[in-house]
């Protein structure tokens, strides 16, 4: 590249860093270490190993990988080999545990250092021991009723057949998943537990050198019963759930500014469908930001954001990137003025949580899209 144009696309990209984002991901780092040290303390005999797996449930993978390197854990969990690029791109090397679907191609090519991959089928397991020539640590998956992947229970004599086969592969570890973790009634978790404590002891036997056996994500915690020595911290890490005995902080805010300003008559209708129609005069107000970056669509006449600590009702259907609001409470409202559009505190209307009690959901699927180029800030 000439070295004028060079000049020229740097000067580029320095003229555009210096364009304010409208919409801005708040990123805790205080709460996030809070979080984890809680489950640390919860279960002190078990290491921790946080999830990151979708974009590190919204909040973004490459800076909570950045957050945490530093943390002494096992490794990172992630759903996919894109995953595990996007966190050897930013530099880390903490290792990685790959917990997504992965076909044998793309384990018997893998070129980066410090990963290892689950197998959930006996099919898979067979397919890789034939092609596989070099070292390659694998997590066992083992299905003890959530019956979506993992080897069965009858197969697991043939599983250490293969595994024993071919010594390019060495069994890291095994894993199983709860299925119903949260449910007051125990009857079924402390069936699969049981399974899963058996099947402890058998790979224990057979492998001495087994290094994780793994079961708890962060509800499971509580079942102190499950022979593991490490838990997987998923939603706990972020805050947004409940678990007997620890208190979260939720880690994440979004905000966005006030874009337009407007009044209207009583009778007017707002946004697509007419789904709304003001009761009085009003003054309503638009923000840059709909369901593409992450308010959700069910939000629509439901939902709330906050200003100057008033909740703002959204009137009308979220669009695809404006949302409408109610401001006629704001007093002098501007154009620029801060909207608090996710909140961490989990007693506002406008919380993870509170949220997703509104679109009668979990709060899982209110965080996982938040859009991954919104711009993530972190802050102590």
């Amino acid at each position: 590249m000439k070295s004028w144009l060079k000049s020229s696309f740097k000067r580029i990209i320095r003229k555009k860093d210096t364009i304010p984002s409208l919409i801005n991901v708040y990123l805790s780092k205080s709460a996030l270490l809070y979080n984890l040290n809680q489950f640390r303390t919860l279960v002190p005999d078990k290491a921790i190993a946080p999830v990151l797996k979708g974009n590190a449930y919204g909040h973004g993978i490459k800076q909570i990988s950045y957050l945490l390197k530093d943390e002494k854990v096992p490794f990172f969990i992630i759903d996919s080999y894109f995953e595990a690029k996007a966190i050897r791109n930013e530099g880390m090397r903490t290792p990685l545990l790959i917990v997504g679907y992965s076909n044998t191609n793309s384990i018997s090519g893998n070129t980066l250092k410090n990963i290892s991959f689950t197998i959930t089928s006996i099919e898979a397991l067979e397919e890789l021991s034939i092609k596989i020539n070099k070292k390659i640590k694998i997590h066992l998956k083992i299905d003890t009723g959530m019956h979506r992947q993992g080897i069965l229970f009858h197969e697991i004599d043939n599983a250490i057949k293969i595994i024993n086969r071919n010594k390019n592969i060495i069994l890291e570890g095994i894993c199983s998943h709860l299925a119903d973790a949260e449910n007051t009634d125990t009857n079924f978790t402390k069936n699969q537990i049981i399974k899963w404590n058996d099947i402890v002891k058998i790979f224990k036997d057979q492998f001495p050198t087994l290094k994780y056996w793994h079961i708890s994500n962060t509800a499971g915690t509580v079942h102190r019963e499950a022979e593991a020595n490490m838990v997987r911290l998923g939603i706990g890490l972020y805050g947004f759930t409940e678990v007997k005995g620890v208190n979260m902080k939720p880690i994440l805010e979004v905000r966005t500014i006030i874009s337009s300003i407007k009044k209207i008559n009583k009778g007017d209708a707002i946004g697509y469908g007419r789904t709304f129609i003001a009761t009085d005069d009003m003054t309503i107000a638009t923000i840059p930001m709909g369901y593409y970056e992450g308010i959700d669509r069910r939000l629509s006449n439901r939902g709330y954001v906050k200003i100057k600590d008033t909740f703002c009702p959204i009137v009308g259907r979220v669009s695809m990137n404006i949302t409408v609001i109610d401001i006629s409470k704001i007093i002098n409202p501007k154009i620029g003025d801060e909207v608090i559009v996710i909140s961490n505190r989990k007693e506002d209307k406008n919380s993870i949580e509170n949220i997703a009690k509104i679109c009668e959901t979990i709060p899982y699927e209110m965080a996982v899209p938040i859009a991954l180029h919104l711009k993530r800030c972190v802050v102590e």
